[in-house]
């Protein structure tokens, strides 16, 4: 599959080699974001050499970096230290990059110690570029990032590698899946999110013909996906992260059902749902809108990574695959975030600035001295507007009952800023477009080129809801149903 992205970070590492002197480039990110595949795009174009550091013993390894450091001579190296200190010294090669770098703890845990050591001594007396990658994200941190670590303060460029965005996994599913219905895009993404390496195991399948499910059961390849991703990342620490993930994708997203379910105490419990929200960025807590968030105790907890969250809800411990219906509500709830980045994004290239964004649920008063627990899927104040929005993915077209359902609801919501109402649907609409009201499909929320961003259906004055399909034109009416 074709390299996608990565503009910013592929910078980063030119930055590193035409900078005068030495550098440290530390690549860290979740299993099979493409921390490799991101460098050795750049050493297409940039000679140098390359270690996967592997955990076995420490002469093999050795001779690893023996094999690569060889040209018309192959060194002898005994120990990892003997090897990189040839690098420094004799090797007329500038850029070394050791993938998977936190396994040299496994190998012999004094390796960081005597890197810092090395680099302190010879990196005003040489020209080399270190670039050291590890999907230990926790890992790479207590090696690099801790006050107390070895190589604390040493890195020269710092590059976190995030899933890619909705926009390249669009280009993905056209490109190289063969994929072009708006809804199965948006379902593929909700089960596979953004990382790349399980849309390349989808092109070997057969593209856009390929069974997805067929990956998760049976011999399919992400059967264990779940479990393999939380063993590299906790290492001994893996049952307990497991077990609250577990819980979250079972659907508790209250810390107090979580720790019931595990058996944990709430304050034993918060530290390991705060390492998972801001150390490892693997869940998210969300407060309803309005409330502080350090403040708030009806704050809810969701897995962030799309595969993790599938895996966890309709793969894990699971024999058949899911139904449709559960297919269908599992992607409903992943449909409702994607909205919402959506909708900022959308904003902003409007040139609004986004204030907050969240989720509200409470009491709504719909009659006079009658009231019913509501929920909002989304809000998102700007310095314009309140915008207050609703996300079904159902096959019936939304109308006039959800829109009235979705005015009810903002009743509850105190702002002296005008409000717009937004509604999602996968099936289209029965409404007709006004002022305060945002209407989008999956037709609008999915590019149809790289370079045309659809934005609701303001952007088709010949195609609204309600008129006819076609209006004389050939082309494809955005509001139907896709």
């Amino acid at each position: 599959m074709r390299f996608y992205d990565r503009e910013r970070e592929m910078a980063a590492l030119w930055d590193a080699v035409r900078q005068k002197g030495s550098a440290i480039v530390t690549i860290s990110g979740r299993r099979r974001v493409g921390k490799s595949r991101l460098v050795d795009e750049f050493l297409k174009e940039n000679r140098g050499l390359r270690v996967m550091v592997v955990p076995k013993e420490e002469k093999q390894v050795a001779n690893d970096f023996a094999d690569a450091l060889s040209d018309d001579y192959r060194p002898v190296f005994n120990t990892v230290k003997d090897a990189l200190e040839y690098f420094f010294v004799k090797s007329g090669e500038r850029i070394l990059f050791m993938d998977e770098f936190p396994n040299f703890l496994e190998v012999n845990h004094s390796v960081p110690i005597e890197l810092q050591r090395l680099w302190d001594a010879y990196k005003d007396r040489t020209d080399k570029i270190l670039i050291v990658s590890g999907s230990y994200t926790g890992m790479m941190d207590r090696i690099f990032t801790a006050r107390k670590a070895p190589l604390f303060n040493r890195a020269t460029f710092k590059i976190l590698l995030e899933p890619l965005q909705e926009e390249y996994i669009w280009r993905i599913l056209r490109e190289s899946i063969g994929m072009q219905d708006p809804v199965e895009m948006i379902r593929t993404y909700s089960i596979l999110g953004g990382i790349p390496y399980y849309y390349e195991l989808m092109e070997k399948q057969g593209g856009k013909n390929a069974d997805t499910m067929s990956l998760f059961f049976g011999l399919g390849q992400l059967r264990e996906e779940g479990q393999d991703v939380l063993r590299q990342e906790f290492g001994s620490a893996y049952k307990r992260y497991f077990a609250i993930l577990e819980a979250i994708g079972s659907g508790l997203v209250s810390s107090g059902e979580i720790a019931d379910r595990i058996g944990l105490r709430q304050t034993t419990l918060s530290k390991y749902l705060i390492s998972l929200q801001l150390d490892f960025k693997l869940i998210q807590r969300i407060v309803p809108f309005g409330q502080n968030p350090h403040r708030s105790k009806k704050g809810i907890y969701l897995i962030r990574d799309n595969l993790l969250a599938f895996w966890f809800s309709l793969v894990y411990g699971k024999i058949q695959q899911p139904s449709t219906e559960a297919l269908n509500t599992f992607v409903g709830k992943r449909f409702e975030l994607m909205c919402a980045d959506f909708l900022m994004t959308y904003l902003r290239k409007r040139g609004e600035h986004i204030i907050a964004s969240s989720r509200w649920w409470g009491s709504v008063e719909v009659e006079k001295g009658k009231h019913e627990q509501r929920e909002i899927d989304l809000i998102v104040e700007t310095n314009r507007c309140l915008y207050i929005g609703e996300c079904k993915w159902s096959s019936k077209k939304a109308g006039k009952k959800e829109l009235e359902h979705l005015r009810q609801s903002a009743r509850a919501l105190k702002t002296r800023k005008p409000i717009t109402f937004v509604l999602f649907d996968r099936a289209g609409f029965d409404l007709k477009v006004e002022d305060g009201l945002l209407l989008f499909d999956p037709g609008c929320m999915v590019p149809k080129s790289d370079i045309v961003l659809t934005t609701g259906y303001e952007a088709f004055p010949d195609f609204r809801p309600g008129g006819s399909r076609f209006d004389g034109d050939s082309r494809r009416d955005p509001g139907g149903t896709p």
